[in-house]
């Protein structure tokens, strides 16, 4: 049998609150996206329909400039996301 003293000594709640903190931040992080990120994953995948349409029909000219178009856009993507990492 355990007595009072055991149970006071065992701590079941301390990995659950930090379990329960992460959570929180990252379902807050992911409810509303900002003006900027969202137009800038609009703009990526616009250019990667016109990549797709581009390569479907053999345009070689329009599916290099939509490979360099989305390079810069990646760029800005994911310099976003790395703004917002806690670290």
């Amino acid at each position: 049998m355990m007595t009072a003293a055991a149970t006071k000594n065992c701590r079941h709640c301390a990995g659950t609150q930090r379990r329960q903190k992460k959570q929180s931040i990252a379902k807050s992080s992911t409810c509303i996206l900002p003006l900027a990120r969202f137009s800038v994953k609009l703009a990526i995948t616009a250019d990667l329909v016109l990549l797709l349409a581009a390569v479907g029909s053999l345009n070689i000219p329009a599916a290099l400039t939509a490979l360099l178009a989305l390079n810069p856009l990646c760029g800005l993507y994911f310099k976003d996301v790395s703004r917002h990492e806690n670290v």
